[in-house]
């Protein structure tokens, strides 16, 4: 079937017409600071950054240096005690006779919970502290030789008003490191309370161990607002009011009787 040649002519025009009357988007250029050019991604779920930390080595803590930097403080002072005492002078204090050599601890005094306790047949002991200072105290090991000292201790941390203080159970107690102790002629110098270590901890781990230490207490509404405005700006351990507590120390005895190795381990607990 043929169509009249008009008909074509008439189809022509029609679309070009049509294609000349649409309207041409512009594309305009990405300008730089314009927000609305910006597409941002606010879902939780793909914000998530799942790149492993390539640091080599993590820094260490604001706590973590002070320590570290009032123990070695702490070391100078005892290498300075030492100096300047007379170690030929007999300490007197709470003294444990084992089989192998005898250890005093000056000014010290304690007791055994296990009444059946034969240091003569033990390697390790453990005493109750009745009286006496810790920090900074002055040791003799007598009987052997090569002999070495260490020391570590066992800590908690506390908030105290300056009349009442509540240790904050549910942080839990810090262990820390073995320390050697300095020496001289087999008389050493104990750690002082400057060598305290704890947990890393922040503002709101403190907050929340204190307020659970309080409601133990059946403290009222009031005296825990009190409390919680007292530590309102403390961030760490370091922090005002907040205190080391020493709740238990151990020593490692370590030297040689006749050419053997002899080690003890002695461990005061502060009731």
């Amino acid at each position: 079937m043929k169509y009249p040649s008009y008909l074509f002519t008439t189809a022509w025009l029609c679309l070009t017409f049509i294609s000349c009357d649409e309207k041409v988007t512009e594309t305009k250029p990405i300008v730089l600071g314009d927000s609305s050019m910006i597409v941002t991604e606010k879902e939780n779920q793909y914000l998530v950054n799942v790149t492993q930390d390539i640091s080599p080595t993590k820094k260490k803590s604001a706590e973590g240096e002070i320590t570290e930097m009032m123990t070695q403080i702490d070391s100078a002072k005892s290498v300075k005690k030492l100096e300047d005492k007379n170690t030929s002078i007999p300490l007197r204090g709470f003294t444990i006779h084992f089989t192998e050599c005898d250890v005093v601890f000056d000014g010290l005094s304690a007791h055994a919970l296990n009444t059946s306790q034969d240091e003569r047949n033990l390697n390790s002991v453990s005493y109750v502290r009745d009286a006496g200072n810790m920090n900074e105290m002055s040791l003799r090991v007598s009987g052997l030789e090569n002999v070495k000292v260490e020391q570590r201790t066992f800590t908690r941390l506390l908030v105290d008003n300056g009349t009442e203080a509540f240790v904050l159970h549910d942080l839990g107690k810090f262990i820390s490191p073995w320390s050697t102790l300095a020496g001289k002629n087999t008389t050493y110098i104990s750690l002082g309370s400057n060598s305290l270590q704890f947990f890393a901890t922040d503002a709101s781990k403190i907050k929340n161990a204190l307020d659970r230490e309080l409601r133990k207490k059946k403290k009222n509404r009031e005296a825990i607002q009190q409390w919680m405005s007292l530590i309102s700006k403390t961030k760490s351990y370091t922090d005002a009011p907040c205190k080391l507590t020493l709740v238990s120390s151990q020593w490692r005895i370590i030297g040689t009787k006749n050419g053997k190795r002899v080690q003890k381990l002695i461990q005061f607990d502060i009731p």
